[in-house]
């Protein structure tokens, strides 16, 4: 395995550890640990074919860029235009979605240190420094997200070592749940794998070779996979499945639940330890969606790249999703479930069309997914039973996990 596969396998882990992982734990507690991580396992597979049909496509087309010339090469302006529209609900989504998160737990720690800030304060500040970074530029949110990344990765390893000695067995019993919370379920598990937006950048920095964009697709899914495995396990180890189910119906579930996980070492400073990571969780995973919305709206309002036009995006970018998170707070997890709507229209259906059309042009011939058109009908049976397990927790047919 030469340096670029290998780069480029950690560019499609990297692109999907983050803050979704926060989640995770209750979603186990609910399913059941191991059929939580056979769902898991399930929804990788899924997120990876759907890389691989992204990359078969940008093999047929190696004149276009990026995923939006890729999609507009096959599939015209209409595709395009799902495409975008696609694209545009999911970053808004993960902005709401990570802007709640990150004023949960800034309230948390206000009160401890005596600021008495309420969430909506807090969810301003949070978008306030977001917007700082991306507005002063892409260099600062490069360096930025290299540190954060960086640290939390070592901060992960130093509370799997703390943590998993105080798993108990017991805590890992199997204990499936009922169907309607394994169906419930799908659309947080799913949007934990979302990296699909840089497939044609891996396929173009290891020049289109079939063997290496494969390994470094399949390899890059893998690492979250285990990443994810091994939180839940020492997660749900140490904290009981009861304790869990307990905290979903706080207004702050996740917030509520790292605060019990910050209690269970002896360690001293674990607690804080937990909230560092938290932080630099959501920053990677912010300030990466944050960055490629701002840029793309940059693009389309044809807002010039002075200061002026700068913040004129970024109220662009952040407005609506922190008015999204100030009137629903707490709403991690549910703004999750939506954002995997969006994510399985990007990285289900697209693809398979993609392939269909390559196929169907015969321009299949560098390199063609195998599983033919039996695995592209399964995969997107898979990827309606997500936006329908959605559906359904919207419509309240189906448990949500975080109420």
């Amino acid at each position: 395995m030469n340096s670029q596969t290998l780069g480029s396998s950690l560019l499609v882990a990297g692109t999907s550890i983050g803050a979704g992982m926060l989640a995770l734990p209750l979603v186990s507690a609910a399913t059941g640990i191991w059929t939580g991580l056979l769902l898991m396992m399930l929804m990788a597979g899924l997120a990876c074919y759907g890389g691989l049909l992204i990359a078969e496509a940008c093999r047929a087309v190696p004149e276009a860029d990026n995923l939006h010339g890729v999609v507009g090469r096959l599939l015209g302006r209409t595709g395009q235009g799902v495409a975008i529209l696609a694209m545009l609900f999911l970053y808004f989504s993960l902005c709401s979605a990570y802007i709640s998160a990150g004023a949960g737990q800034l309230l948390a720690v206000s009160g401890k240190i005596g600021l008495g800030l309420d969430f909506s304060q807090s969810a301003i500040l949070v978008a306030a420094v977001i917007a700082v970074l991306v507005v002063v530029g892409t260099v600062v949110v490069d360096y930025a997200n290299r540190m954060m990344f960086f640290l939390m990765m070592i901060l992960l390893m130093f509370i799997m070592m703390l943590l998993l000695p105080e798993a108990e067995a017991e805590n890992l019993t199997l204990q499936p749940g009922n169907p309607d919370m394994l169906l419930a379920a799908l659309p947080v598990l799913y949007t934990s794998f979302g990296y699909h937006c840089a497939v044609p950048t891996v396929v173009r920095y290891v020049k289109g070779k079939p063997r290496d964009f494969r390994f470094a697709l399949v390899l890059g899914s893998a690492l979250p996979l285990i990443v994810y495995g091994l939180w839940q396990v020492a997660t749900n180890g140490t904290l009981s499945s009861i304790l869990i189910k307990d905290l979903q119906t706080s207004p702050d579930a996740v917030g509520q639940l790292i605060d019990r996980i910050g209690e269970v070492s002896q360690y001293s400073g674990f607690s804080h330890l937990i909230s560092v990571f938290t932080a630099c969780a959501l920053g990677t995973s912010f300030l990466g969606v944050a960055i490629g919305l701002f840029d793309y709206l940059a693009e389309v309002s044809q807002r010039p790249n002075t200061v002026v036009g700068r913040i004129q995006t970024i109220l662009l970018t952040l407005g609506l999703p922190l008015a999204v998170a100030v009137l629903f707070p707490g709403s991690f997890v549910t703004t999750l479930g939506y954002a995997a709507v969006a994510l399985v229209v990007l990285a289900v259906f697209i693809p398979v069309m993609l392939v269909w059309e390559v196929r169907k042009e015969h321009l299949e011939e560098p390199y063609k997914v195998a599983g033919g058109n039996l695995l592209l009908i399964i995969m997107c049976l898979i990827g309606l039973a997500v936006i329908l397990a959605q559906v359904g927790i919207v419509s309240g047919w189906l448990p949500a996990l975080d109420s």
